[in-house]
């Protein structure tokens, strides 16, 4: 059986982990019992040695039992491998630099959006620097694994951080080092915590709606009323909207999805008038030549004469015309986030309301309503475009109706 630095392994789950004090004797214990079946693991075999373990253990333990003692291993096999972890403090290489390019150019021509190229082109920079000086034929599935577990381990991030970075890895190996990641059990999981999501009852809505003003209203009434999210709702062009049906139409929503979802009817007077504003906008552009607005890659291929056309243009638009960063062209965009961000904040400290309001909480009031006003969990599940009905099913638990009637003890006493 290997030596195993027990008090340096407890030192690393106190100190860099978020592993509760009073756990930490049940992860030395799990990591002893796995050492004494599976003494010496080479790393490309660590998968099939984790799964061995959880085969072992799920006819004895608890689910829960399981999953912490599979965590515990993986926990000490980043602890081992510390010592041969390169210094990340560095810049990236020429070789490096060549990568990035290459990475910028396939995730265009498969047309992901300008947000997700962003933040994918940072964890792979990231990734880079963590790793150290290294040929690109020489980065594989075990750098990963390890830069993945060091996010969880040191920096602590959200589950959903981490499964971002390892998208944005997957993304570099399959695509631009050409090399699979497997053994992926091995890698340090970031814990998802079960949290219940902001909602704003129907006064606390209209108060926030009423400290909006102009266009931040209009959106913040269309987003509530309608269930979308905020980049749904400024990407939103004129040919999304049908009053007679009445319907928004979501064109490459969240997924890549289309999807369609009510117009409210209270809406239509002021999205009508807006529209207006917005045509007069569009009209002294045309007449002063500005370039049109930015198309979805394979419209813009096929008919590049759309940009100017009145049914492509954006239903929130930018004032102004600005430069494409892919492309260095002069466009116009849509309104930017940080605009409403800011009038919501506003809004929310006008309003006097206590809770974190961002601009997805109401999309969550809307589904929430939804739900206590009695409408099918289906229908609901196809307003907000969810894949799974078990996401929509969380509206359920913040939802304020009491479906079974039950009355609290306290409420039959009185002079309490």
């Amino acid at each position: 059986m290997p030596t195993i630095d027990l008090d340096g392994f407890n030192r690393h789950l106190k100190l860099r982990t978020d592993v509760p004090d009073r756990h930490r004797s049940y992860y030395l214990s799990w990591v002893r019992r796995f050492l004494a079946k599976h003494p010496e693991v080479a790393v490309t075999n660590r998968q099939s040695a984790l799964t061995a373990y959880r085969v072992e253990l799920v006819s004895r333990f608890h689910d829960w039992q399981v999953n912490q003692a599979l965590q515990a291993v993986r926990h000490y096999w980043y602890f081992a491998d510390k010592g041969t972890k390169p210094d990340p403090r560095r810049q990236l290489a020429a070789d490096d630099a060549e990568i990035l390019d290459e990475y910028r150019r396939i995730l265009r021509l498969q047309h992901k959006s300008y947000r997700t190229e962003k933040s994918y082109v940072a964890w792979v920079r990231r990734f880079l620097t963590d790793i150290g000086p290294m040929r690109r034929e020489d980065i594989g599935p075990n750098h990963v694994r390890h830069f993945l577990s060091f996010l969880a381990v040191e920096r602590q991030v959200a589950a959903s951080t981490q499964e971002q970075a390892f998208n944005a890895l997957l993304f570099l190996c399959r695509y631009v080092l050409h090399v699979e990641i497997d053994g992926l059990a091995t890698t340090i999981r970031s814990r998802r915590p079960k949290r219940l999501p902001v909602v704003l009852n129907q006064s606390e809505a209209q108060r926030i709606l009423g400290a909006l003003a102009g266009w931040y209203r209009l959106m913040a009434r269309i987003m509530y009323g309608s269930g979308l999210r905020l980049e749904e709702c400024l990407s939103l062009r004129i040919r999304d909207i049908d009053f007679e049906t009445p319907a928004i139409t979501v064109r490459a929503g969240k997924g890549d999805k289309d999807r369609v979802t009510m117009l409210p009817q209270t809406a239509h007077d002021d999205l009508r008038h807006h529209l207006s504003e917005v045509r007069r906008l569009y009209d002294f552009g045309r007449v002063r030549h500005e370039p049109g607005v930015m198309l979805p890659p394979a419209v813009a291929h096929r008919i590049p004469g759309a940009c100017t056309e009145w049914h492509w243009f954006w239903v929130f638009p930018a004032s102004r015309v600005s430069i494409d960063p892919r492309s260095g062209t002069r466009v116009r965009y849509h309104l930017h986030s940080s605009a409403f961000s800011r009038a919501l904040s506003a809004a929310t400290r006008t309003a006097g309301i206590a809770k974190r309001v961002a601009a997805h909480t109401f999309r969550h009031s809307f589904a929430t309503h939804l739900v206590e006003a009695g409408y099918d969990i289906r229908t609901v599940q196809e307003l907000l475009g969810h894949s799974k009905v078990q996401t929509t099913m969380i509206y359920t638990h913040v939802a304020s109706t009491n479906r079974l009637g039950v009355i609290s003890p306290l409420d039959h006493l009185t002079d309490v």
